[in-house]
């Protein structure tokens, strides 16, 4: 993305100061590759230029249209311009201006492409080899596949390759400093359960960082209520789902899978947004504030907003690069670019057939809704249907194979007990209570509550004390969970 930017002419290494320097006052200017037009600006401000502007971004056509300091500005292809198609520019220029330009220009696009394609195999190559479970339980005397097993790498393919394909296409320079480069690839608080972050959007606030001591508190509060989704709410409601899928055919009632099934989707939402919370956190603690990944509730009124809120940033990736490229004003088009989308973004969470069958169902489901039922009105069937889907989805994510995943599903869909059973009894004593209070963290209305009670004058007086209170018993609670595991903490998606 460009962006106005004031030139200093005082900074000596600016290419821009030279060409400010070498252009005579009252001169007639052809900026090529003129940007936001910052060069032309100075020029028509300080040495009363006349100035045309050439740009192959739309956006930076737009923002040089809006500043008004152009003749006249044309978005044009400078790979593939020629003078003479354009009549307009048989009127002579006095300077002709191509500032960092050239290290846009792709003479040899075949070239270019093939190294792209290299990359981009290369990397989710890499990223299917070693997610694969083949590789996960290889085991050969002393050498343990699992050792092989990096954490993060889903998040840094498809950082690194976003940033190759803004590259290839010109969206941004290519980073010449490598410590900075590396910084945007490898800063850790996000390299574990991202979030995504494009390089124009991360450069800006990695580079320049806001410390503040209100940010660092809020980071560190941000980052126990993370880490308490995790070991407190998923880990344990997470045991539900385990149960029930241990358990003989007929054991437990229909009811009871459908809430298992149900439960299961909480736990990954509890799980994945508590890792988002700890990068976010973790991030403002030092100064970087990173784009939020999961939206403030679970119980969404369409699988249109399930795909808006559900890890946005890893499904706005895939929907830019990816979906992109089929999308069309025919059905049978979206509908391929939807099951195109969510198949990647299946195989992205588990490269497995359960994981891509999940994104095959959501990508279907949105293209259903998209096709019949377009509409904004938000019915308690809607919801419910939702509810219905991503359970589903849910237990295809949860599952490693086929054969689980058909032994459970075989039961939801009518084959289990309608009447409540003894077992359930059981199941319900030891997981209702972290259920329910699992409903009360995804519903979001504790925010709601928050909210109200800000509005009143004594609780904005005890504000500060009441933070450092809940502070300490998450700090507490979260300690002693670890204590009681041992420090053993289960991870559901190994991303």
């Amino acid at each position: 993305m460009l962006y106005v930017r004031k030139i200093n002419l005082k900074n000596r290494n600016d290419s821009n100061v030279l060409l400010y320097e070498m252009t005579e006052a009252g001169s007639r200017v052809l900026d090529v590759g003129c940007a936001c037009g910052d060069l032309s600006a100075l020029l028509a401000e300080r040495k009363n230029c006349r100035c045309v502007g050439l740009e192959a971004d739309k956006e930076g056509v737009e923002v040089c249209r809006k500043r008004r300091v152009f003749d006249e500005v044309l978005q044009i292809d400078l790979n593939n311009f020629a003078a003479a198609d354009y009549p307009r520019f048989r009127q002579s220029f006095d300077v002709i201006v191509c500032g960092d330009v050239l290290e846009h220009l792709r003479q040899r696009k075949h070239l270019s492409r093939l190294v792209l394609t290299g990359s981009i195999l290369l990397h989710f190559g890499a990223l299917l080899l070693l997610r694969s479970d083949w590789l996960f339980s290889l085991k050969a005397g002393w050498f343990s596949g699992k050792s092989l097993f990096p954490l993060g790498l889903a998040f840094f393919t498809l950082q690194s390759v976003g940033y190759c394909i803004d590259v290839f296409r010109g969206k941004i320079h290519g980073e010449k400093n490598w410590r900075q480069l590396g910084l945007y690839l490898l800063f850790y608080p996000r390299l574990i359960m991202g979030p995504v972050v494009s390089y124009s959007v991360a450069v800006k606030s990695l580079c320049t960082p806001v410390f503040d001591i209100a940010r660092v508190g809020q980071g560190l509060l941000r980052f126990l209520v993370g880490l308490g989704k995790k070991l407190i709410l998923a880990n344990w409601l997470g045991m539900l789902f385990q149960t029930l899928c241990q358990a003989d055919t007929g054991t437990y009632s229909l009811m009871l899978v459908w809430l298992g099934a149900f439960a299961q989707l909480m736990t990954l939402y509890l799980e994945l947004s508590g890792y988002a919370d700890m990068a976010i956190g973790l991030g403002l603690c030092y100064g970087v504030r990173l784009p939020e990944s999961f939206g403030k509730s679970l119980f969404y009124p369409s699988m249109a907003a399930f795909a808006d809120q559900w890890n946005r940033t890893v499904v706005q990736w895939f929907s830019h690069y990816v979906g992109t490229h089929f999308r069309g004003k025919n059905h049978f088009l979206y509908l391929f670019a939807m099951l195109a989308t969510w198949g990647c973004i299946g195989l992205w969470y588990g490269f497995r057939l359960p994981s891509l069958l999940f994104g095959l169902l959501i990508g279907g489901a949105l293209w259903l809704e998209h096709l019949l039922w377009r509409n904004s009105y938000h019915s308690v069937i809607r919801y419910i249907l939702t509810a219905v889907l991503l359970s589903l989805g849910a237990v295809l994510l949860s599952l490693p194979d086929l054969q689980s995943v058909w032994s459970y599903v075989r039961i939801m869909v009518g084959t289990g007990s309608l009447a409540p059973t003894e077992a359930d009894a059981d199941v319900l004593r030891a997981y209702g209570l972290i259920f329910l209070a699992a409903v009360y963290s995804v519903s979001g209305n504790w925010r709601y509550l928050l909210r109200r009670a800000e509005e009143q004058s004594w609780f904005r007086l005890l504000r500060t004390p009441l933070t450092l209170l809940a502070a300490l018993l998450l700090l507490a609670a979260n300690t002693a969970f670890l204590i009681q595991t041992g420090g053993a903490v289960s991870m559901q998606l190994l991303l």
